[in-house]
């Protein structure tokens, strides 16, 4: 058994103070891996390009001991950059933008075993004909509203209907579809039919739904933050972990889930990168005319 995923593989730059930079592999799916590293058998299928910033997404799977299945491309690898909170696809000092728009994944380049689980973080057309394809047990983690804007509610449904056993959504994403479809989060459980309904809130907390019950959960007292990358990815990779060791849903599964991913986004918060509580990003040491180009990192 696995927890696998897959997708184009992104690098992260953060830059603090506008001089001390670091760089790590991105991705909100493989970021849950990495959390789920510790504790299961994981594998990623990707690509990425052939360049320092595709080398960096691949080493920092393999060094939590992510098995990885990577198919080099042409092109540039998908790259974000972080000065000190601010999120852009363009280097703040070329004003290059890294990356390519869509997917290079095949088909070819996945290969599941029937008792893997699925980790998705979109609901992109490859994303969707994969699901189709394999039948295993899946999450999704939705953090964008991106890959939805055209489709009405009821399309939505059909899509997403029993598909995952847990679904987490972020505020945004809730409540654009509060707004335009004029639904609630019990519609949501209701018509989207997870075992779990999870909306983060960011240091607010979150609200659960699961066997027809809701529960909020709210933080008196948020986490003194250092980076609030990969918060999200850390919550609910802990209801994974707990989902997937205790075999069933009850109020001591989620109650177990609430407490150890509360832990484990405050952990994250309080570390520089997506993935800084688990292995620290690479540091760069030097470069050429650019933070972006030829870089060399410890």
């Amino acid at each position: 058994m696995r927890i696998i995923s897959f997708g184009d593989l992104y690098c992260d730059y953060y830059i603090k103070n506008g001089k001390d930079i670091y760089v790590s592999g991105g991705k909100s799916d493989a970021n849950i891996l990495v959390n789920l590293s510790r504790y299961f058998k994981c594998a990623y299928f990707g690509v990425c390009g052939n360049d320092p910033e595709g080398n960096i997404a691949v080493s920092s799977l393999k060094d939590v001991g992510i098995e990885t299945h990577i198919r080099e491309v042409q092109d540039e690898t998908k790259t974000f950059f972080i000065n000190d909170g601010v999120t852009s696809k363009i280097c703040p000092y070329c004003k290059k933008r890294y990356g390519y728009s869509g997917t290079k994944m095949e088909f070819s380049d996945i290969k599941i075993d029937k008792d893997d689980y699925i980790v998705v973080d979109n609901l992109r057309k490859f994303t969707l004909d994969v699901l189709k394809k394999y039948d295993n047990e899946a999450f999704l983690d939705l953090g964008s509203n991106h890959d939805i804007l055209d489709y009405g509610y009821e399309e939505l449904t059909d899509l997403l209907k029993e598909r995952f056993s847990i679904i987490s959504l972020n505020e945004r994403v809730y409540y654009y579809l509060k707004d335009k479809f004029l639904v609630d989060s019990y519609d949501l459980y209701d018509n989207f039919s997870p075992k779990i309904l999870i909306i983060t809130r960011g240091k607010r907390g979150c609200d659960v739904i699961y066997n027809d019950k809701f529960l909020k959960k709210t933080i008196e007292e948020p986490t003194r933050e250092v980076s609030e990358s990969g918060a999200g990815d850390a919550f609910i990779s802990e209801f994974i972990r707990t989902y997937i060791e205790e075999k069933k849903v009850d109020d001591k599964m989620i109650s177990k889930s609430i407490i150890r991913a509360l832990t484990n986004s405050s952990k994250c918060v309080k570390s520089l990168g997506a993935r800084g509580h688990i292995i620290k990003p690479y540091k760069v040491t030097s470069y050429e005319k650019c933070i972006c180009r030829s870089i060399d990192v410890k």
